[in-house]
């Protein structure tokens, strides 16, 4: 039984999680395009947003309560969207649309660290996954910085403009704290900011380590067995 949901999760993955990669990287990559506010640059954005969910979808197709799972969790966020979309001031809806992004990212993140921990080898498909959870794990935090800010105005400050941040900046900041940058041009002010903040910091150096440590013991494994056969 085991061995026959290791291998439907492994079809579901190989080939697929490059195209995640892809996407969740563009996002990370090509946010300040909605800075101006326009239309088209929101709905392009947008589009691309859609196409990750799309893709965790079919990784998320190893079994039916994760397909099914990941289908409504995408069609809350869409919802989420659109009636965000309408009226941005809503701050209930950009709770909803953060809390249904977060919960995304997160069965993301699980489903492409149990590929990774049952892995038997080291392919391009382990490696595509690796560095994919580790952008999502900066992604994850960029909705709990926004939702800090947005029940506790002034939870972070752009310490050059002295201005608020907007999510677009928590999308810089989050991926600076999981690599421990430390630039310091946007600060977390509040204790739950900084709490935030200092557990992102963790979780990136125990990833890059616990990571190592497993890619290592698979390169090495089969290795191993060869000598003892």
């Amino acid at each position: 039984m085991l061995a026959q949901q290791r291998d439907r999760q492994k079809d579901t993955v190989q080939g697929r999680v490059l195209i995640l990669l892809i996407l969740t990287a563009l996002l990370h990559v090509i946010y300040p395009v909605t800075l101006g506010g326009d239309t088209a640059s929101l709905i392009i954005y947008n589009a691309l947003y859609a196409g990750m969910f799309l893709a965790g979808i079919f990784i998320a197709s190893d079994s039916r309560p994760h397909l099914i799972a990941a289908v409504v969790m995408a069609l809350a966020w869409l919802a989420m969207a659109v009636l965000y979309a309408l009226d941005p001031a809503d701050t209930g809806k950009i709770l909803a649309t953060y809390l249904t992004l977060n919960a995304f990212q997160a069965t993301l993140v699980w489903l492409l660290l149990r590929y990774i921990f049952a892995a038997r080898a080291v392919t391009r498909d382990v490696l595509y996954a690796a560095v994919t959870v580790y952008i999502l794990l900066g992604a994850l935090f960029v909705p709990v910085y926004g939702t800090l800010e947005l029940l506790a105005p002034g939870s972070f400050l752009d310490n050059g403009t002295g201005q608020p941040v907007f999510w677009q900046q928590f999308v810089y900041f989050s991926l600076v704290t999981l690599t421990t940058s430390g630039y310091g041009d946007i600060l977390p002010v509040s204790g739950w900011a900084r709490a935030a903040a200092n557990l992102e910091q963790v979780i990136g150096v125990l990833y890059i380590a616990i990571l190592m440590a497993r890619l290592v013991g698979l390169y090495t494994q089969p290795q191993e067995s060869g000598g003892q056969t």
